[in-house]
């Protein structure tokens, strides 16, 4: 499954998201149907560290295609195996499992964005604190697949598809 993956991703727009320069996500626009966006996300590493955060959507899914993954809550951490539905205020956190290659999804989403989002953490006084996500320079790319390198050529300018 996962050459099938990377072969279909070679063809799709894609982009790299990373936390301190360490690539933790690679996002492969599949399409927009009926309001909703489609994309192939490979995790090569889990979110950052940071706290849970939510999403800028009033909901989200994801079927998982290879591997598994934890996925850390308000409530604890639980394996997720095949499919997750999030709400936009549900807040969490991907954990790639020790060892595993990497983790595949189809995921999707509510075409734009209802709200802001952002990463929340607890303080040594057991408070939450909610900071909100800036994106820098131009502000959120909101068609970022139009312009974006291909698959195979993303993972040939960043070392290959480290497998």
């Amino acid at each position: 499954m996962r050459a099938l993956l990377m072969w279909i991703t070679s063809f799709l727009p894609a982009r790299v998201i990373s936390d301190n320069g360490q690539p933790y996500l690679e996002r492969y626009y599949v399409g927009t149907l009926g309001g909703t966006r489609i994309y192939l996300h490979r995790f090569v590493g889990s979110d950052p560290d940071r706290g849970v955060h939510d999403h800028p959507w009033a909901w989200a899914a994801s079927i998982i295609l290879a591997g598994w993954y934890l996925e850390e809550t308000r409530r604890g951490i639980l394996p997720v195996r095949w499919f997750n539905f999030l709400l936009g205020d549900s807040f969490h956190r991907i954990i790639k499992p020790d060892g595993m290659q990497d983790v595949w999804t189809l995921f999707f989403h509510q075409a734009g964005d209802v709200k802001s989002w952002g990463f929340m953490r607890h303080l040594d006084d057991g408070q939450a604190l909610w900071t909100e996500y800036i994106y820098g320079g131009k502000g959120k790319e909101t068609a970022w697949w139009l312009t974006a390198k291909k698959g195979r050529d993303l993972r040939n300018q960043v070392g290959g598809n480290r497998a």
